[in-house]
C-alpha cells in the first residue's frame, strides 16, 4: 500500500510538470568551468622574503546555470544558480555568499512589459550595472543586488531607465529586526541616446549610506575612516560614449565624477575618473586596442577625507593581468577599489591564424597619482595596504598576459592563461609604512592557468 501511495505521488508530479510545461516554456543556458591555477607571489612578496605563505597550486570548479521561464514574449522569470568551489575546500551544502564557495542562488528576478507598451520592468535579485563603454563601469558594475528597474524607449533614438537598488540591508540580528539605519540604498537614472554612428548614455546616481551600516564599501570611505554618527550621502554624474563613424576605427570613452558627504570631514570623498579606447576592427586575424585611463589620487592629508572617485563595487578592468584575470584566477592584484593612478595599455584580441585556435595579449603600464607624502607622513592608514594595490606618484606597475583558447567543440574550449606582473614601490616612500606585508622589496608575480570551459 505504501509503495502504491509513493507511485501515485510520483505520477501526480509527472503530470503536474507536464501541465506546467504546456503553459510555460523553459529555456536554459550556462557555463561549466574547471581550472588549475599555478600562482606565485600574489602579494608581490614571496614567503622566503618575509611574505605570507601561499598555496601555489589550486584547482577550481564553477557551474553557472540560468533558467528562463517564459510565459509569453512580454512575461518571463529568471533563476540563476551558481556553484563555485576550490577543490578540496568545503562541500556542496556549505553556506555561501554571492560569488563565494558552495551552491547558491546568484540571481532571481521577473520581467514583464506593461500591456500595450514597451515599458519593461525588472524586479528581484539581478545584475546591476551603470553604463560603461570601455571596460565595464568604475562605480557600480556586475553587482547582484535586489532592485526594481524600469526602462522604456521614448523615441527611436532615446530611451530612459530608472532604478532603486537595495545594496545592503543588515536589519536582522539572530532573526530579529533591529530597526537600525543599516541600509545602503542606491537610486539611478540613465538616458541612452543612439544616433548614426554615435551612442552615449549619460547617468546620475544617488546613494544613502545608513549610519548603522557596519560593512561600508571601502570605496566609499576616506583614507582613515572614523566611526559614523549619521547617514552619509553620495552622488555620481557620468556618461559613456561610443563612436564608429570612422569604421573600422572605433572610439569609446567613459567619464564620471562622484562625491560622498559624510558626518565628518574625515569621512568625505570625491574624485574623477576617465578612460578611453581606440580599436581597429578591420583585420580578420587580430583586433588591436589602445586603452588609457586616469583617476584622481589622494593628497597628503587625511583630515579632509579622500580625493579618489567613490566606488560601491566596480566591474572596471583594463584587460590586463594586474587589474583583472579570469573568474577563476583568485589573484586580485590591482583591486579597483584602490584607484588613484593613470595607466596605458595595448590589447591584441582575437589573434587567429589556425582554425579553432585563438589568442589574446595584453600589455599595461600604470603609475600612481596619489601624493607620496601621504605615505611618508603616516606609518599606517585604515584603507591603504602596502601590497602593491595603492600607488603613489613614485610607484609603477608593469603587467603582461598571454591567453590561448582552443575550441575542441563549438561548446567546449580548452584554455591556457599566463600572466606576469611586477610592481616597483619607491623605498624612500614606503620604508616606514607598517600596514601590510610589502614595504621595500618586491618579487614579481605570475600565474599559469589551464582549464576546460563548457558553454551551452
Amino acid at each position: 500500500m505504501k509503495k502504491l501511495a509513493i507511485l501515485a505521488v510520483l505520477a501526480c508530479m509527472v503530470f503536474g510538470f507536464a501541465a506546467s510545461a504546456s503553459a510555460v516554456d523553459l529555456d536554459a543556458k550556462g557555463q561549466f568551468q574547471f581550472q588549475m591555477n599555478l600562482t606565485d607571489n600574489n602579494g608581490f612578496l614571496s614567503a622566503k622574503d618575509g611574505g605570507p605563505g601561499e598555496d601555489d597550486l589550486n584547482f577550481w570548479f564553477r557551474a553557472r546555470t540560468e533558467f528562463r521561464f517564459i510565459a509569453n514574449e512580454n512575461l518571463w522569470a529568471v533563476l540563476y544558480t551558481e556553484y563555485k568551489n576550490r577543490v578540496g575546500k568545503g562541500h556542496i551544502n556549505e553556506s555561501a555568499e554571492t560569488d563565494s564557495t558552495g551552491l547558491y542562488v546568484k540571481r532571481a528576478y521577473l520581467q514583464y512589459r506593461f500591456p500595450g507598451t514597451e515599458v519593461l520592468t525588472t524586479a528581484g535579485i539581478q545584475s546591476i550595472n551603470l553604463p560603461g563603454a570601455v571596460t565595464g563601469n568604475m562605480i557600480l558594475g556586475d553587482a547582484d543586488s535586489g532592485a526594481l528597474v524600469v526602462s522604456t524607449p521614448i523615441t527611436d533614438e532615446i530611451s530612459l531607465a530608472g532604478a532603486f537598488v537595495r545594496y545592503t540591508d543588515e536589519k536582522q540580528e539572530d532573526g530579529i529586526d533591529t530597526n537600525l539605519k543599516d541600509e545602503l540604498d542606491i537610486f539611478y537614472a540613465a538616458a541612452p541616446v543612439t544616433l548614426d554612428d554615435i551612442s552615449a548614455t549619460p547617468y546620475f546616481a544617488y546613494a544613502i549610506v545608513g549610519e548603522d551600516v557596519t560593512d561600508v564599501p571601502e570605496g566609499l570611505q576616506g583614507v582613515n575612516q572614523a566611526g559614523m554618527d549619521k547617514n552619509s550621502y553620495a552622488w555620481w554624474l557620468g556618461t559613456s560614449f561610443e563612436m564608429d563613424m570612422f569604421d573600422p576605427i572605433v572610439f569609446a570613452a567613459d567619464i564620471a565624477y562622484g562625491s560622498v558627504d559624510a558626518d565628518a570631514k574625515q569621512n568625505d570623498r570625491s574624485g574623477l575618473m576617465f578612460d578611453a579606447s581606440l580599436a581597429y576592427t578591420g583585420m580578420d586575424f587580430v583586433k588591436p586596442t589602445l586603452k588609457f585611463a586616469y583617476s584622481t589620487g589622494e593628497d597628503d592629508k587625511t583630515s579632509n577625507g579622500s580625493e579618489r572617485l567613490p566606488i560601491v563595487t566596480d566591474d572596471w578592468d583594463m584587460g590586463s593581468y594586474y587589474f583583472g584575470a579570469s573568474g577563476l584566477t583568485e589573484t586580485d592584484l590591482g583591486d579597483g577599489q584602490q584607484i588613484g593612478l593613470w595607466t596605458i595599455g595595448l590589447g591584441l584580441d582575437n589573434i587567429s591564424f589556425i582554425e579553432k585556435l585563438s589568442h589574446s595579449i595584453n600589455i599595461m603600464y600604470a603609475q600612481g597619482t596619489n601624493d607620496e607624502d601621504l605615505i611618508k607622513n603616516n606609518n599606517t592608514l585604515d584603507n591603504i595596504k602596502a601590497n602593491g594595490k595603492f600607488l603613489t606618484t613614485k610607484d609603477h606597475v608593469f603587467a603582461i598576459d598571454f591567453n590561448t583558447n582552443y575550441q575542441i567543440y563549438d561548446e567546449l574550449a580548452a584554455i591556457v592563461e599566463f600572466g606576469y606582473a611586477v610592481v616597483d614601490l619607491d623605498k624612500d616612500v614606503w620604508q616606514n609604512y607598517t600596514e601590510g606585508t610589502l614595504q621595500t622589496e618586491q618579487d614579481p608575480n605570475f600565474k599559469l592557468a589551464l582549464g576546460l570551459v563548457y558553454k551551452f
